[in-house]
């Protein structure tokens, strides 16, 4: 009589379970991991020696020969089914060598990161370099992906986008006035076309958004592409919207001081490729004042000043502004006639000197608010 009343409770402490399966719900009954195994393979039509189940309970799976965890009367348990030929054909097959592992996309990581760095390898048609400590430190192009509408065919490359930066990071004249100033600006990037249709669907009037300077040289956005997509703006266009975004690094507001700064870096960029013009220097065979595009500038570097900064602020300088421009002119004059870039002579006049120093105590008041943003920054991270 024992031996039937064994069985009668073997069969009382068996549970009735719901497995879940490919959406569907079957019912079983068992009392351990292994009866539950079998259970589901009998119940799901999937044999066990074709199929290798997995079955989780709890969050954790069941092990062959262990006990069922405390479970409630016709709880859940998820099923998950792997074919064993599939599985030995996965383990001795060859890996797709168009499918990058995560070593390789490591790799890949890395070139990209340093693709965005304003490398020393990179060489444009200026066949210069950038300062070592006073320079753009990184340059983003805009990529198709990015576009506030779709490019077409003839829409340049980001590759082209990308040397069109280098070309004007790596500008002599830019590069001189990077030093002089102090300079240094975090990256150098293309601006999306959208942000111009954004920016004139906000403030209307028909204006067009040409750069964006993000706090204080943090970044440098410039629009490269023309309305259509179809090209570049023109080299010269681009170097002014550039200085005036530099402008920006010790002048925020469009105000009195700001134009001054934007006259006198636009009166040091002239000069500096007239001086280089003088000399003879040749640029990948060319003159700078072919490669810069200012020829017809630098003939008369005091006029195309006041028509660069007038077409920026949309109206002429006042008198009191083109005779601080002047003034500027007669003071670094003295000093070789380019302000940028050029030593002072033996015999200046102690003006001369006087605004050597101005200039120098300039420059360090710059490069100390410069470290300041820095510091909060990092703080705010």
């Amino acid at each position: 009589l024992g031996s039937p009343s064994t069985s009668v409770s073997r069969r009382r402490t068996r549970m009735r379970l719901l497995l879940q399966f490919k959406g569907k719900t079957t019912e079983v009954h068992a009392d351990s991991a292994d009866t539950v195994i079998a259970a589901a393979h009998d119940a799901l039509a999937l044999p066990s020696d074709e199929w290798r189940l997995k079955i989780v309970a709890k969050g954790k799976q069941l092990q062959p020969g262990a006990s069922l965890p405390a479970l409630a009367e016709g709880a859940k348990l998820m099923v998950m089914a792997s074919s064993i030929t599939a599985v030995e054909r996965g383990l001795t097959s060859r890996s797709d060598p168009t499918v990058r592992g995560f070593a390789a996309e490591d790799e890949a990581a890395s070139r990209r990161a340093a693709d965005t760095a304003g490398g020393a390898d990179e060489v444009s048609v200026w066949c210069t370099s950038q300062d070592a400590e006073h320079k753009f430190c990184r340059f983003e192009p805009c990529t198709w992906q990015s576009f506030g509408t779709r490019p077409s065919s003839t829409t340049p490359h980001a590759f082209e986008a990308r040397k069109l930066l280098l070309r004007l990071a790596t500008d002599p004249a830019v590069v001189g006035i990077m030093r002089e100033r102090r300079y240094r600006v975090g990256t150098l990037a293309e601006m999306d076309p959208i942000d111009d249709r954004l920016a004139e669907k906000m403030e209307g009037g028909g204006k067009r958004l040409l750069g964006y300077n993000t706090n204080h040289g943090m970044s440098i956005h410039v629009r490269l592409r023309t309305m259509d997509l179809r090209g570049f703006e023109a080299y010269p266009s681009l170097v002014d919207t550039l200085l005036h975004e530099l402008a920006h690094n010790e002048v925020g507001p469009h105000n009195d001081l700001f134009w001054h700064l934007f006259a006198q870096l636009k009166a040091d960029y002239l000069r500096h490729h007239a001086r280089l013009a003088q000399s003879g220097a040749l640029f990948s065979g060319a003159s700078p004042l072919q490669l810069a595009g200012v020829a017809e500038q630098v003939s008369d570097v005091r006029a195309a000043v006041l028509g660069t900064v007038a077409r920026d602020r949309m109206a002429p300088l006042p008198p009191a502004q083109e005779a601080l421009l002047d003034g500027y002119f007669s003071l670094t004059e003295r000093r070789g006639g380019n302000a940028v870039g050029g030593a002072e002579r033996q015999g200046d006049s102690g003006e001369g000197a006087s605004h050597a120093s101005a200039r120098a105590l300039a420059a360090e008041r710059a490069e100390a608010r410069r470290l300041q943003q820095q510091q909060q920054q990092q703080q705010q991270q």
